[in-house]
């Protein structure tokens, strides 16, 4: 399994999966400011909620002017890249963007998310392709976010499989924000429209 971390690697990685350093700190700073406008008066868990809603939001609001689509396949929302072939979908983490041991996931990974992993290993095995990689079997790359106040650790990577209800194995990790290298971002508070007006594709639910 390859582990990146260092610059030279990690930026031009990003752009051969059609990403950005800079725009994925972005979404990670507005995943880290929903945890933090959540208060005293909202359900427990509504840190986590929020992180989630406003890191996806943000993750389409910067991406899909990019190219990328949204896609919301089996209830699972995400963003995909036709020329790319790859989804990405933020996920809250208990631990991302540690060198030595794989990131975990807050929440319990269901039927969905097993199978969107499990068609997307058709692009590691090319001799058992049977097709041109569509969105179905796109490879997923999951953007592992994890706040503790100002200890903000992230990264994006490419599940093998899932087993147990959590992610079990990686093909590659790409590490964002290692321990203590976060700039203490201020919370996001989303006010403002788009930057640009654009035409939203979303994929149809199956």
């Amino acid at each position: 399994m390859a582990v990146l971390a260092e610059d030279f690697e990690v930026v031009p990685r990003l752009a051969q999966l059609g990403l950005r350093r800079d725009l994925l700190l972005d979404v990670i700073r507005a995943a880290v400011g929903g945890r933090r406008n959540a208060t005293a008066f909202h359900p427990l868990s509504a840190g986590g909620l929020l992180s989630w809603i406003e890191g996806t939001a943000y993750l389409r609001r910067v991406f899909v002017p990019q190219g990328w689509e949204i896609c919301r396949r089996d209830n699972i929302e995400s963003i995909f890249h036709a020329e790319h072939g790859i989804k990405v979908i933020l996920q809250n983490a208990e631990r991302a963007g540690d060198p030595i041991f794989d990131p975990l996931a807050v929440s319990r990974k269901g039927a969905g998310s097993a199978r969107a992993i499990e068609l997307g290993q058709y692009e590691f095995w090319p001799d058992v392709r049977a097709k041109e990689i569509a969105e179905v079997t796109a490879p997923t790359w999951v953007l592992f976010v994890f706040a503790n106040g100002d200890d903000v650790r992230a990264e994006i990577s490419c599940p093998i499989a899932i087993t147990d209800e959590q992610f079990d194995g990686f093909h590659e990790r790409i590490l964002l924000v290692e321990k203590g290298a976060w700039d203490k971002a201020e919370p996001f508070i989303d006010e403002d429209e788009p930057p640009a007006e654009y035409n939203v594709t979303v994929s149809r639910k199956v």
